[in-house]
């Protein structure tokens, strides 16, 4: 016999097995009941909700012989062709593949023949959305007056399609998708009936990763049936591809702390071992969002005791702005996967945005706070621009004063911040001093060093350069980078050319063409200076 796929082996035959969708359940049994029935239904919702399979048990109970009050015997000739798919009167068509109008109006045609076996000849119409705009008026034409033994059972997941004509001639039945605790629930009854040893961990992933479709979460289990009992929780991550939540948790903790190196280390060891970079951040963002709805809400985390305990103390370390904060950019960089070829990169910049707009949001609020509480903000020369809490203590009998810092960011997250706010910067100078600001948009930052932000000056403008390094200019835009990062920066002005130069902590040494320049235009003034190179 050939093999049966687990989510059709446990596909629910009756009404009564239906999980999760009560609200329809209830309202298509007392229709059976009562004998209302319309002469067209549209089912929508998620994928693996539900709405083929209820299609089909709808059918089976307005054509079998042997009916037990709402629910179909499941023994007689008409039930049974139509669990196997031979039944004459019911006909499935897959409105993806047959979406023209040729195929609506062959519909048309063979609607008006009686049933052959049934009562009721039975339309179920799959991904309706898909049909064309002269496909829906051709069935717009059979809605609006249908033989008296035709019901049409249209199923999509994206009813919003449909045109609005069509909606006004149908009943329609909402499903929602099924709660994870219920879907949990129907897997450990199926490991049960098979036999199987799946820990109630490894189910709670496979719940909560089906995101409320009950057929996906039933195919998964099938794949991980295959290997050999116990399974546990590491199983279904290796099955599935998924990081899982102690690899969640520790990201977290680093971009909390805003370490660049450790979170690209956990990304490269995540991908190293075959993990899909959208999946990561997909992750990553499930477990910020328990961790939102914990700290808004109170909500329990649907993880492990364990893994709760960790979250919870993650989300009070990180408070409501900042995850909000987090949230933002890695769902505005989700979005962004689709246009790249590189997912990797993508990954890689969605997290360094993210710890980018964690360090603004440290430097905004420390600043905030070092200014009303009257707390210096001084640079350290390794890694700064973070407040340093000074208290010395008079030691008499030693005469030493003790300091006590706090840990500093490191250089290249103000490289970030000044890059952020050249624009706002450029506008201060210019109100400050218009000749200042005209000699500065030739330049742009590109380091910072040992508590000094280098300036490079495009080829050709050293005359630019040298008028910036004037006292009078570079003192104006220091005071404007105290005042806008509340730290103290000094500025240094450099060619392009000696960028390498700077980075490698090497003397720039000024070409010697660019020096007899830069003398002749001190000397004759720039509008009679003109520069030529030969060829």
């Amino acid at each position: 016999m050939a093999y049966l796929a687990l989510y059709r082996e446990w596909r629910p035959k009756i009404l009564q097995e239906v999980v999760g969708q009560d609200h329809i359940r209830i309202t298509l049994t007392n229709a059976l009941l009562q004998n209302k029935i319309a002469h067209a239904y549209l089912f929508s919702g998620p994928r693996g909700t539900g709405k083929t399979t209820v299609a089909k048990i709808l059918a089976k109970a307005l054509n079998c012989t042997d009916r037990k009050g709402a629910e179909p015997c499941n023994q007689c000739l008409s039930c049974q062709n139509i669990d196997m798919g031979t039944a004459l009167d019911v006909l499935e068509i897959d409105a993806a593949s047959n979406r023209g109008i040729d195929e609506i109006r062959d519909l048309r045609e063979k609607v008006k023949f009686i049933s052959s076996e049934g009562k009721y000849k039975i339309y179920i119409v799959d991904e309706v959305h898909m049909l064309t705009n002269e496909a829906f008026n051709a069935l717009l034409k059979t809605l609006e007056e249908p033989p008296a033994n035709v019901v049409f059972i249209l199923a999509t997941t994206e009813a919003h399609k449909l045109p609005l004509t069509i909606l006004s001639r149908v009943q329609r039945f909402e499903f929602h998708r099924i709660p994870a605790d219920v879907i949990w629930s129907r897997l450990k009854q199926i490991c049960l009936a098979l036999g199987r040893d799946v820990e109630d961990k490894a189910l709670q992933v496979i719940a909560n990763q089906a995101e409320g479709g009950l057929r996906d979460a039933i195919s998964i289990l099938d794949q991980c049936l295959l290997l050999e009992d116990p399974i546990k929780e590491q199983d279904i991550y290796q099955i599935i591809g998924m990081v899982g939540q102690e690899f969640c948790a520790e990201l977290v903790d680093s971009l909390l702390e805003r370490d660049y190196g450790k979170v690209l280390n956990l990304l490269e060891k995540a991908v190293s071992l075959g993990r899909d970079p959208r999946q990561i951040i997909r992750e990553l963002l499930d477990y910020l969002r328990q961790a939102l709805l914990y700290i808004t809400g109170g909500g329990e985390p649907l993880l492990s005791p364990e893994g709760a305990k960790k979250l919870i103390a993650q989300s009070k370390k990180a408070g409501l702005k900042n995850l909000i904060s987090l949230i933002s950019v890695l769902l505005k960089g989700e979005a962004e996967f689709r246009y790249s070829s590189n997912t990797r990169l993508m990954a890689e910049m969605i997290l360094i945005q993210a710890l980018y707009s964690q360090s603004q949001e440290f430097l905004e609020n420390e600043a905030t706070n070092g200014l009303s509480s009257g707390v210096e903000l001084t640079y350290s020369k390794a890694v700064t621009i973070d407040p340093i809490m000074k208290k010395e203590t008079a030691n008499k009998e030693k005469g030493q004063a003790l300091e006590q810092t706090k840990p500093v960011l490191r250089e290249e997250d103000i490289l970030f911040v000044v890059k952020d706010k050249w624009p706002q910067i450029l506008d201060e100078v210019k109100k400050k001093k218009k000749s200042t600001h005209a000699f500065l948009l030739e330049g742009k930052p590109v380091a910072v060093n040992n508590g000094i932000l280098y300036l490079a000056f495009k080829e050709g403008y050293s005359f630019h350069k040298e008028k910036f390094s004037q006292p009078e200019n570079k003192e104006i835009v220091e005071m404007i980078l105290q005042r806008l990062l509340n730290c103290k920066l000094e500025l240094n002005s450099v060619m392009e050319s000696d960028i390498q130069s700077i980075i490698r902590n090497e003397t720039p040494k000024q070409d010697d063409d660019d020096l007899c320049i830069t003398k002749a235009v001190d000397f004759f003034g720039p509008e009679l200076v003109q520069v030529k190179k030969d060829n």
